[in-house]
């Protein structure tokens, strides 16, 4: 036993002042009365003097003494071992999805991870605070800094590591900052990092891996065909390990089991499956299994089936054009498209000689000569390049006119932002002044060689499926783990007073923001499995994310391992609340207790004269 501050006994030496104090007696006020000689001899006792006397032992005495005590050991704070301290531990957890891998002992690296947290609480008899952080993309604090066990333990049973493989350097940044000159650093993972000479100098690194051998699915999609009604099914499955693994491999949707294989990969090799299902299943679940495999965060994937989003196209071009025919071969090469009237159109293609009217769900190409005179097609030229291309417009991706011959350009009298130029001929422009998205090109098709090079198909699949991605829905409906997923919405469909959530696959939501075209983007998608945009009643879009990293699929290389701080100090403990603020109440009360019964004791008493 010890003090901490020790000055504060000090204040024993109110106890014998106490007690000196209460060995003489009080001299108490006159008090008149009236009718005295009725008194007798009570008149003739002798006024209280301050006289020594027999040290009286009363109820207000050893309040008094109490009360003095008491506040001394507040004030000095006796201490046994480190009472009102605790060592401080900054814990960075590996949350990468290989934590889920078999220790030898049955349980995953996750599990053996926390009991080695237990252990190191045990070994300090629990007199410890603990701060956990998780890495992943963007490190989190888990519960509160400096819990107590109890609130730790509660933290750590939630942790279910399923990350894809990511920089852990964040994390411990954050560690190190939470650390400062009280705390003791540990990293828990599942192999060493390398090199050890880049890690933080405060930090120890308790690797809990082990070599293991593993299959996965390393890739998945789903297309639909809506002229078919049929659905083709495409994914690989990959053998990390260094051993032959045979493998059951399963599709279902609703219980209902699609397909059924066993397959045997060799080591390092990877086998692809595909096949064709049914529309309208809506989800589909596919998973392998093996008794040899280490790892099962990647042995499912769970897909969602794509909705059709079809692009409907109003081409007014001459039948007998160069246009025409050059257009409708490109078409031929694009799916998920059809032919429509203007009002339903969603791409209206027409000669360039005429305008669209301005509306803004409209997207336009205009093709060919503006001015259809002959004296006017005659005039125009005939251009080799260099050609000028704004490779920031979509419409630019893969287009490269190389030998290509622009003919039939003609001056042109309308406000256009260039998107394809030569000198100062604009070739072909985004019209301004109108709500249309609308593009024109200045060229004659007769007189060009455009139609015979590849930029010709690439131009018109950019231009068709850009105006696929702007239709309200998702983009796709399948992504990996912190893929970014893009949504545009219906503005019909939206309830301006309902707000946007995304709701997760273990049913939390979170609130999602909507730019003024309706377009929304979801990023930090960490957990596996569907999600789903709603706004009040209406559902805008489902997705699935799942899990595909061979990185992290990898664990044959996983050792275990361990590596000391190259930087200590003490002291390695924090302050915990004062422990004696209770003594300090208690002290208080027994003093008003004490001067309640002073008062008590010398209140004057009324007295009445008789007669």
């Amino acid at each position: 036993m010890y003090f901490a501050n020790p000055w504060g006994l000090l204040g024993l030496l109110a106890l014998p002042a106490i007690v000196g104090i209460h060995m003489f007696h009080r001299r108490f006020p006159p008090l008149l009365v009236g009718g005295a000689w009725l008194w007798g001899v009570e008149t003739r006792i002798s006024s209280a003097g301050r006289r020594r006397d027999r040290l009286p032992i009363t109820v207000s005495l050893i309040l008094e003494l109490l009360a003095a005590l008491l506040i001394s050991l507040a004030l000095s704070e006796p201490r046994v071992s480190d009472t009102g301290s605790a060592r401080h531990l900054i814990i960075v957890l590996d949350d990468s999805a290989s934590m889920r891998g078999l220790s030898r002992e049955g349980l995953t690296f996750r599990d053996v991870a926390v009991a080695e947290i237990e252990q190191r609480v045990n070994d300090e008899d629990r007199n410890v605070r603990m701060t956990l952080i998780r890495t992943g993309m963007f490190p989190t604090l888990m519960g509160t800094r400096a819990m107590d066990w109890n609130d730790a333990q509660r933290v750590l049973a939630t942790w279910d590591p399923r990350a894809a493989r990511h920089d852990f350097q964040p994390a411990w940044d954050e560690a190190l900052q939470v650390l400062g000159k009280e705390g003791d650093f540990l990293f828990l993972t599942d192999d060493m990092p390398d090199p050890i000479e880049s890690l933080p100098a405060q930090m120890e690194v308790r690797a809990l891996g082990r070599k293991l051998e593993n299959a996965a699915i390393s890739a998945a999609r789903w297309d639909y065909d809506s002229q078919t009604g049929l659905g083709s099914i495409f994914f690989r499955v990959s053998n990390y390990g260094e051993e032959p693994i045979t493998l059951a491999v399963r599709g279902t949707a609703e219980d209902q089991t699609i397909f059924e294989q066993n397959v045997t990969v060799g080591p390092g090799d990877e086998t692809p499956f595909e096949t064709t299902v049914p529309g309208g299943l809506g989800r589909l679940r596919i998973a392998i299994s093996s008794p040899d495999d280490g790892l099962a965060t990647d042995n499912d994937v769970t897909l969602v089936e794509p909705a059709v989003r079809m692009v409907t196209i109003h081409n007014t071009l001459p039948a007998d054009s160069a246009e025409m025919d050059l257009v409708q071969r490109a078409l031929q090469a694009i799916t998920e498209w059809q032919p429509g009237p203007p009002d339903e159109a969603h791409l209206w293609i027409t000669s360039a000689s005429e305008l669209p009217p301005s509306r803004e769900d409209l997207w336009w190409l205009g093709i060919g000569p503006i001015d259809l005179a002959e004296e006017v097609r005659a005039a125009a030229r005939d251009l080799s390049g260099p050609y000028v291309i704004e490779k920031q417009n979509l419409l630019m991706d893969g287009i490269v006119l190389g030998g290509v011959v622009w003919g039939g350009v003609q001056p042109l009298d309308r406000a256009m932002v260039p998107v394809i130029s030569s000198g100062s001929a604009v070739l072909m422009g985004q019209l301004v002044g109108t709500d249309t998205l609308g593009y024109l090109m200045n060229i004659d098709l007769d007189r060009s060689n455009l139609g015979d090079s590849p930029d010709w198909p690439i131009l018109l699949v950019n231009l068709v499926e850009n105006r696929r991605e702007a239709l309200p829905g998702l983009r796709r409906w399948n992504y990996r783990l912190n893929e970014e997923v893009g949504l545009r919405i219906d503005p019909i469909e939206s309830e301006e007073a309902a707000d946007l959530q995304l709701v997760e696959p273990d049913g939390s939501r979170r609130t999602l923001i909507r730019d003024r075209n309706y377009f929304v983007e979801v990023a930090r998608l960490d957990q596996t499995g569907v999600y789903s945009i709603e706004e009040g009643e209406q559902v805008h879009g489902t997705f699935a994310v799942n899990f595909f990293d061979p990185l992290e699929s990898q664990l044959t290389t996983l050792q275990p391992g361990r590596h000391q701080p190259t930087q200590t100090w003490e002291p390695t403990r924090i302050s915990l609340d004062n422990p004696y603020s209770w003594l300090i109440v208690l002290a208080i009360l027994l003093i008003l207790a004490s001067v309640l019964y002073d008062w008590y004791v010398v209140r004057p008493k009324r007295s009445f004269a008789v007669g």
